[in-house]
C-alpha cells in the first residue's frame, strides 16, 4: 500500500514487485498487441465514462465503460515509450473546470505563500457583476463571515483562490509549474492565465502533476501539499450532496475535487481528479456535473480503486499509515518479564521478532513485533508501548475485539474504533494516547490480519461526529453498537454504513480533517510572540538539528476544552492549539508544538524526548517574554 505518509510509487519490494509485472505486461502488450497501447475490448461503443490512473515506474491504466457501468476498453501504457505524436488515451483536450483551485491550493501549500481569509462581501445591486459575485459567493460563505484555505478548496469557492488576489506572479507560477520546474508541466498548466475553468487540458497532463514522478520529470521533495489536499478532499468527496451510495461504495479511498463545465454542444461534463488513500493519482469523466458522475457510477469507480490499490497492503509484513497513536499495552496486566525467542529475558529497546510477554498472574502470551513497540523499565517492571499509525491502530483493534472476515459489521465497528480513538484519548504531541484496555479499546500486540488491514483502509479517514460512540459484544444501547447485532445485520445482507445508522441515529459520519472538524479560536498574542522567534529559532535549527524544515508562520489556537486541556497541533492545516502564554512552561509547549509542524516529514519529528529538549534549548537560549 503507497501510504501518503511514505514516498509515492517506486519503493519497496512490494513496489519493485508490482513494477516488474507491470514491465512485462507493457513488454507482451508492445511486442504481441499493437505497436503503441494494446486495448482490452476494442468496440465502436461511445463510452460513457472515462478514468485514468497512475500506476507508477511511468505506467499509466485508462479504461472506458458504458452507461451500465461495464467496460468497453482498456489500455496499459509508458508514458515516456510512445513516440512523439502518437495518440494516447488521456491526450484528447478536456476542460479544467473548477480542478484550477487545486492547483493553486497546491501551490499555496508548496510555496508557503501567504493565503488570508476570504470575507464574503454579499455584492449589493443587481448589476450583472453584482449577481455574478453573489453565486460565487454562495459556494463560500454568508455575508460578512470570511472562509480559510482548506474550506475554499471543501466548499469550491473560487473568489478565496482567485491568483490576483493572492498576488501570485505569473513568473512564479511558470517557474514552479513549468519545464524546468519541479514538475515540467507543459502547455497550459504552467500559464497562470490559464487558470479558469474553460481552460483546456489534458488529463495525461493533470495526472503528471498529482505525482512526484511526474513522467519522469524532477520529483517534489515535499509531499506535504499533496497529503494535505487529500485529507481536506475526503470532506468534500464524502459530503452529504452525494448521497449515501457514494459512501458505502468508496469508503474513504477517495479524495478528488469535483469538476464541471461544458462540452461544444453546451451539454455538462464533469468529473474528479485527485487521489486514492494509498497515494496513487486518479483522474475520471462523463457526462453531467462532477457531482452527479460520482453518484451515478459509484459502484464502477469503487471497482476502479479496487484495482488501482490492489492487494498490496496485503502482502506487507508491517501495516503503516498516516497518523500517530501510542498504545500501553496490557495496562491492567502488571507484566513479570518480556522473553525473547529461546527464553532469553529482553533488554529494554525497540523490540523485533518473536516475544513472549510474562504476567504475574504465570499467563504467557506470544507475540510478534516488526519495530513498533519498545520495551520499557519503569520502577523495574516491564512496560511496552506501542506506535502506531492511525489505521494500523484500528486494524488491531478489529482483530482483539471482533472478527474483520464479517467485512460489512467490520467496516462499521472500524469507524466506531476510529470516532472512539478520537473522543477518548488524550494528546502527546501529535500522537494519540491510550491504554489497552478492556476500559477503553482492546489492541493486538501483533501485525494486524491482512482482512483486519483491508477494513480499515476501506474506512480510513472517516468517523463519527454528533455524539458518543461506544461498542459491546452482545449489549446494545443509547450510541453503543453491539456487535453480534451487527454481524446479524451483516449477514442479513446490511451494508456498512446502514449498520452505523442505526445504532448512531444522532451521529454523522464524516470525514477526520474536515476544515470544520476543529474550531480554532484566535491566540493573537502567541501568534505575534512566535512571529518574532521564530526567525531566530530558525537559524539556529536549521544548523543543528537534522531534518527540520521551517514551516509557513503557523495559525495560534486558544485551547480548547474538549481536547482535555492539553495542548497539539495539526500537521495538515499548520495549527497549533494552546491554552496560555503566561508561564515559560506555556513557551516551552508553543516552542514544542512548533518543532512538531518543522519536523513532521521526519522520523525526529516522532522523538518526544528530543523535541521536548530541544524547545527547553530555544526558550533558555531566546530569554523572550510575551
Amino acid at each position: 500500500m503507497r501510504a501518503f505518509s511514505a514516498s509515492l510509487p517506486g519503493e519497496g519490494g512490494v513496489q519493485r514487485r508490482r513494477a516488474f509485472f507491470h514491465l512485462a505486461a507493457l513488454l507482451f502488450l508492445t511486442l504481441c498487441l499493437a505497436p503503441n497501447i494494446a486495448h482490452a475490448a476494442p468496440t465502436s461503443l461511445t463510452p460513457a465514462l472515462e478514468a485514468l490512473w497512475f500506476e507508477g515506474e511511468g505506467l499509466t491504466q485508462w479504461r472506458t465503460f458504458d452507461a451500465a457501468g461495464q467496460q468497453i476498453d482498456g489500455a496499459l501504457f509508458h508514458h515516456p515509450a510512445i513516440a512523439p505524436g502518437a495518440v494516447l488515451p488521456g491526450s484528447e483536450q478536456v476542460p479544467l473546470g473548477s480542478l484550477w483551485k487545486l492547483l493553486v491550493y497546491l501551490w499555496l501549500v508548496e510555496t508557503g505563500h501567504p493565503a488570508p481569509d476570504y470575507v464574503c462581501t454579499g455584492a449589493r445591486g443587481n448589476s450583472a457583476a453584482a449577481r455574478a459575485r453573489r453565486e460565487e459567493e454562495s459556494y463560500c460563505c454568508d455575508p460578512g463571515q470570511g472562509i480559510d484555505r482548506d474550506t475554499a478548496l471543501v466548499r469550491s469557492c473560487a473568489p478565496f483562490f482567485a491568483p490576483q488576489r493572492l498576488g501570485i506572479k505569473a513568473d512564479e507560477w511558470r517557474e514552479f509549474w513549468g519545464n524546468g520546474g519541479r514538475f515540467n508541466a507543459v502547455g497550459k498548466i504552467a500559464d497562470l492565465a490559464a487558470m479558469k475553468p474553460e481552460t483546456q487540458v489534458t488529463p495525461l497532463e493533470l495526472l503528471a502533476v498529482l505525482t512526484s514522478e511526474s513522467f519522469g520529470a524532477v520529483a517534489s521533495k515535499n509531499q506535504q501539499a499533496r497529503e494535505q489536499a487529500a485529507n481536506v478532499l475526503l470532506a468534500r468527496a464524502f459530503g452529504a450532496n452525494h448521497g449515501t451510495e457514494t459512501i458505502r461504495h468508496f469508503g474513504g479511498r477517495l479524495r478528488v475535487k469535483t469538476f464541471s463545465w461544458f462540452k461544444p454542444d453546451g451539454s455538462r461534463y464533469g468529473g474528479g481528479a485527485g487521489w486514492l488513500s494509498d497515494g496513487t493519482p486518479i483522474w475520471f469523466a462523463g457526462e453531467g456535473t462532477g457531482q452527479q458522475v460520482m453518484a451515478r457510477y459509484a459502484k464502477t469507480l469503487a471497482a476502479v480503486a479496487d484495482e488501482a490499490m490492489g492487494d498490496d497492503f496485503v502482502a506487507q509484513a508491517a501495516f503503516t499509515s498516516a497518523g500517530c497513536v501510542k498504545v500501553r499495552l496490557f495496562a491492567r496486566y502488571p507484566l513479570t518479564r518480556v522473553e525473547k525467542a529461546g527464553g532469553a529475558t529482553a533488554r529494554a529497546g525497540t523490540l523485533r521478532g518473536r516475544h513472549v510477554a510474562v504476567f504475574d498472574n504465570k499467563v504467557t502470551l506470544p507475540f510478534t513485533a516488526n519495530g513498533e513497540l519498545t520495551l520499557t523499565l519503569e520502577t523495574g517492571k516491564p512496560r511496552i508501548v506501542a506506535r502506531l499509525g492511525l489505521d494500523d491502530y484500528v486494524a488491531r483493534v478489529l482483530d482483539r475485539e471482533a472478527d474483520a472476515r464479517e467485512t460489512e459489521a467490520a467496516r462499521a465497528l472500524s469507524v466506531v474504533v476510529r470516532a472512539y480513538l478520537l473522543n477518548e484519548a488524550s494528546m502527546e504531541g501529535n500522537c494519540f494516547v491510550i491504554d489497552d484496555s478492556s476500559r477503553a479499546q482492546r489492541v493486538s500486540p501483533n501485525p494486524p490480519s491482512a482482512a483486519a488491514r483491508a477494513v480499515a483502509s476501506f474506512t480510513s479517514g472517516l468517523t463519527l461526529a454528533g455524539s458518543p460512540v461506544g461498542y459491546h459484544t452482545d449489549t446494545a444501547g443509547e450510541n453503543r453498537m453491539a456487535w453480534k447485532a451487527a454481524v446479524a445485520a451483516s449477514r442479513a445482507g446490511q451494508p456498512w454504513d446502514n449498520i452505523l445508522r442505526q445504532a448512531f441515529p444522532k451521529a454523522d459520519l464524516v470525514a477526520m480533517h474536515d476544515p470544520s472538524g476543529v474550531n480554532c479560536a484566535p491566540f493573537t498574542a502567541a501568534e505575534t510572540w512566535l512571529a518574532a522567534a521564530a526567525p531566530r529559532w530558525q537559524r539556529i535549527l536549521e544548523r543543528q538539528l537534522p531534518g527540520f524544515e521551517a514551516p509557513p508562520p503557523p495559525q495560534i489556537c486558544r485551547l480548547a476544552q474538549g481536547r482535555r486541556g492539553r495542548p497539539f497541533s495539526e500537521q495538515e492545516r499548520n495549527r497549533i492549539h494552546i491554552g496560555s502564554l503566561k508561564s515559560a512552561e506555556d513557551r516551552i509547549t508553543l516552542a514544542h508544538e512548533y518543532l512538531h509542524l518543522g519536523l513532521a516529514h521526519h522520523p525526529s519529528g516522532h522523538d518526544e524526548t528530543l523535541v521536548e529538549a530541544w524547545a527547553r534549548k530555544l526558550i533558555g537560549e531566546i530569554h523572550e517574554h510575551p
